[in-house]
């Protein structure tokens, strides 16, 4: 999750800030700052509208942690809801990759996002109470402190024991690589989530792609965010060009998963899909 580097994370819309967005609602289209229009409705009654306070319950509850211990329940709706999803993963995984035995089309990968779709962000949400500041999400993503999403690191341990390349794409910034790698695999920092080391690809990259400044962008972003604000890459652009740039190397992205639409729509994998995340919006 969660794709604009961390200046994102400036951009995402909150549980709170939905509230916000709802007051810019004309014609039935709540538009986020700075990015692209969210389709809702315009509400006529405050009764039309689910109280904030409710709604931070309703979530709290959702993860199992109705005090909000910053810990969510491994039998909670949530763990169920991504186990489900990982768990159809798997299953396609596994189809697939019996059908790339006996057909050539490229060395078999799954793409992943990271906040909430292979770490869970729980603990800061609570934190912050579902508002966003860089320094204190800098200390927990420095910390290495995300638990893994229900289900994912067994599905994905189970793609690679079936062939595919591992890959992230992540919108966190190339300053955070280190500890996101840390905190995804086990390097004895914070939490080790324990999935696999991210696939080394054909040209020697290795597979945890971070989102570079924009002065340090490789031609493949260059090309696809040249008419950008600022040239600087969209989420949707980012990660497509990402994947594009994946596939050119000679990989067949069979599943891309991510919690965020915007993870997820371009094109250049064979199936998606969508992990749960009822926190924030990312355009």
């Amino acid at each position: 999750m969660r794709e604009f580097t961390r200046n994102w994370r400036g951009r995402r819309l909150t549980v709170g800030a939905l509230v916000l967005a709802l007051s810019m609602v004309a014609g039935g289209v709540a538009v986020a700052a700075g990015g692209p229009a969210i389709q809702t409705i315009t509400p006529r009654s405050a009764n039309n509208i689910t109280n904030l306070d409710v709604l931070r319950q309703q979530i709290r509850n959702y993860y199992g942690d109705p005090l909000g211990s910053g810990v969510f329940a491994p039998d909670s709706n949530y763990a169920k809801e991504a186990s489900s999803e990982a768990a159809t993963g798997a299953w396609w995984l596994t189809v697939v990759s019996k059908w790339h035995l006996h057909n050539g089309h490229g060395r078999p990968a799954i793409v992943l996002d990271v906040d909430d779709t292979t770490l869970a962000t729980w603990n800061y949400e609570i934190f912050s109470n579902w508002a966003y500041n860089s320094t204190s999400n800098g200390t927990y993503v420095n910390g290495q402190l995300f638990p893994a999403v229900p289900g994912m690191v067994g599905m994905v341990k189970k793609a690679a024991a079936e062939g595919y390349a591992i890959i992230f794409i992540t919108g966190r910034p190339a300053a955070q690589e280190l500890p996101t790698l840390g905190n995804l695999t086990a390097d004895g920092v914070g939490v080790d989530a324990g999935y696999p080391t991210p696939t080394t690809l054909n040209d020697g990259e290795d597979g945890l792609f971070t989102k570079p400044p924009v002065a340090s962008y490789p031609a493949y972003l260059q090309a696809a965010c040249a008419g950008d604000p600022n040239g600087s890459c969209t989420t949707v652009h980012y990660k497509t060009a990402t994947r594009a740039h994946i596939e050119s190397l000679g990989y067949d992205i069979v599943a891309s998963f991510g919690d965020q639409f915007s993870d997820l729509t371009g094109g250049f994998a064979d199936r998606t899909f969508k992990m749960p995340n009822p926190n924030y919006f990312l355009p």
